[in-house]
């Protein structure tokens, strides 16, 4: 790009300029976006599959054929040539029309490129001056087959298809349904894979859950606070200290008891 620049500026171009003899063109250059494939710009993926130059090569060869019938009964056939042949072409395009069109324009002095077809001008605000005296598409196409769809076909051959039997009557009702119970069988065979399949994923979660479960039982179990069990020697020793302490209670009033019943001998012997 800076090569690009010093080239523009030894003929006068400066910085922020459009480009052209009056400064109309674009001043910012085209950047191209990556592209991975040998596509041109523009092109059309799906004109392999739309496009059926086959037929049209066949039915323009065809034209170019011209037979004719005499009076007594003879045929003759020619090839057309010249400007009457019909152009046989692979392309999209006639390069018959588009060459005529290229050397009309270089009759009036507009510009003309070899691969390309110029269609507008792009001016230095980013918009588009379209050229009135531009090639068409539409003036160079070649015509197009129209391709019947399998119902026109089949309409336009008097429902009739390629097996004979059918005509007749015969529609493989048997084949058919083999086909169709094998076909269920596959079905059911894919299914019973498919449940067990299935049934084999829960049990293995379920197990997973109950190990998640258990391990993490074992850690709440470990984190808590071991429980203080009572000491069973204390326990007995204040059993026996009880028994104790009511003999040591009961011994004073049998002390007085028995002085009573002493006094009371000592009165009667008096």
């Amino acid at each position: 790009m800076d090569f690009a620049k010093k080239i523009l500026g030894k003929y006068g171009w400066k910085e922020g300029e459009g480009l052209g003899k009056n400064s109309t063109g674009i001043a910012a250059p085209l950047k191209a976006s990556l592209k991975f494939d040998n596509a041109g710009l523009g092109v059309d993926r799906a004109q392999e599959f739309n496009d059926h130059w086959w037929e049209r090569c066949f039915n323009e060869a065809a034209n170019n054929v011209d037979v004719q019938v005499q009076q007594d009964g003879q045929v003759s056939t020619s090839r057309k040539q010249g400007e009457e042949a019909v152009e046989i072409s692979t392309k999209g395009f006639s390069a018959r029309k588009l060459r005529k069109a290229k050397e009309q324009q270089a009759m009036s002095g507009a510009a003309t490129y070899d691969n390309f077809l110029q269609t507008a001008l792009l001016t230095q605000n980013g918009g588009e001056v379209e050229n009135g005296e531009r090639i068409k598409v539409e003036d160079i196409a070649v015509s197009k087959v129209s391709v019947l769809t399998d119902e026109e076909l089949f309409k336009a051959c008097g429902g009739r298809t390629a097996h004979k039997g059918a005509r007749h009557g015969l529609k493989l009702s048997g084949k058919l349904a083999r086909i169709e119970q094998q076909e269920r069988e596959m079905l059911e065979q894919l299914q019973s894979k498919q449940k067990s399949r299935l049934d084999e994923e829960a049990a293995q979660k379920k197990k997973k859950r109950d190990k998640t479960e258990k391990t993490q039982e074992l850690q709440v179990e470990a984190e808590q606070p071991p429980v203080e069990q009572p000491d069973k020697s204390k326990k007995k020793k204040r059993k026996t200290e009880e028994p104790e302490e009511e003999a040591e209670a009961d011994a004073p009033v049998k002390s007085k008891k028995k002085k009573k019943q002493k006094h009371r001998q000592e009165e009667d012997q008096e």
